[in-house]
């Protein structure tokens, strides 16, 4: 468990929505030609991953008035909440980093590389899968998994950092699991959501939000959850479903560790869609000094993450956990700029 008095990283530019397709392509010009000097882009970060509810753990374990659900509100725009078939397109964001001012440890160091792994704790198998991925990297376990407590405890054993994935309202109709945070609820059912969510998942070391692209969006919301559970100091990772996401500035006024999400690895499940997103990662380490990945479960990013782990060592790439970095990031500099394009 991080330490209150761990820094929290500082904020990052805000979206910047006018940017086109050739900033784009002049980032990644720019990183081809000149590593030295720090220029890359990152891709464009994917959804969350899309499912349908069961029933969820047992019904004794939540408050009474958990289990009625919230409002949703058909979106206005284009969010990452639900990840598409593999042949859909939609509006996507693009981090374009800001590379910080380089002192001489940092050159010395390797670019770091968190990789953090949601939805895990519906498929057993899958799991085991993820846990024998070889680095350090942090599983984001859902709440409502009947294997949630079991899946914590051996992720635990193995040295892996554990986040509860936390199911909060998207904008549109999908649906984040049982007892979802939502912004129509009290004060008192968002606080008694997210503890029993945090009970839920032993050892977590800190939280990330399943869709959510409307809760994150909404500061009094944000605030009202994370200070429910702001005396553990959790880690609060921003998965970035939506573009002005109050998550992160909100974690940070209570003054918890916080992370924010660089890049999706599984929009497109396919093998090289995702080997396509793991190059631009590396360029977007090399350039900023580390990546914050997200990627699910599926068994084309497992292949794909069993392959290239081993290559990232070799081309020089440390791979760390959520809680190292972090720490790390806590005495460095960083700034990043977020713009949404078409693909």
């Amino acid at each position: 468990m991080p330490s209150r008095s761990v820094k929290s990283i500082r904020p990052r530019n805000a979206a910047m929505p006018a940017l086109a397709g050739a900033v784009v392509a002049s980032a990644y010009l720019a990183a081809a030609v000149a590593f030295s000097i720090g220029s890359a882009a990152s891709p464009a970060p994917d959804h969350s991953i899309r499912f349908t509810a069961s029933t969820g753990p047992a019904a004794e374990a939540v408050p009474a008035a958990a289990s009625q659900p919230g409002g949703q509100v058909p979106a206005a725009i284009p969010v990452l909440d639900s990840l598409p078939a593999a042949s859909a397109i939609g509006t996507a964001e693009v981090m374009l980093p800001v590379p910080a001012p380089v002192t001489g440890a940092a050159i010395a160091a390797r670019p770091r590389i968190a990789l953090i792994i949601d939805d895990v704790g519906l498929d057993e198998a899958a799991a085991a899968r993820v846990l024998g991925l070889d680095a350090p990297l942090t599983i984001a376990i859902l709440p409502y998994a009947d294997a949630a407590a079991a899946t914590a405890r051996a992720a635990e054993a193995r040295g892996r950092d554990v986040l509860v994935h936390v199911p909060m309202e998207p904008l549109g109709l999908d649906d984040p699991g049982p007892h979802a945070l939502r912004v129509d609820l009290s004060d008192r059912e968002l606080r008694a959501r997210i503890r029993w969510a945090m009970a839920r998942v032993p050892g977590a070391i800190g939280l990330n939000n399943h869709m959510g692209s409307r809760f994150t969006g909404d500061p009094r919301a944000m605030r009202v959850a994370l200070s429910a559970i702001a005396e553990q100091a959790p880690l609060f990772i921003d998965s970035m479903t939506i573009a002005d996401s109050r998550g992160y500035a909100v974690a940070e006024g209570l003054g918890l560790p916080v992370l924010r999400r660089d890049i999706f690895l599984d929009h497109v499940i396919e093998g090289e869609a995702i080997r396509a997103r793991l190059a631009e990662a590396e360029l977007l380490a090399r350039s900023q000094g580390h990546a914050v990945l997200i990627g699910h479960p599926h068994a084309a990013t497992l292949e794909a993450l069993e392959n290239w782990i081993g290559e990232a060592r070799e081309a020089g790439f440390d791979f760390v956990t959520v809680t190292t970095l972090s720490a790390q990031l806590a005495r460095e500099p960083a700034g990043q700029i977020s713009a949404s394009i078409a693909p």
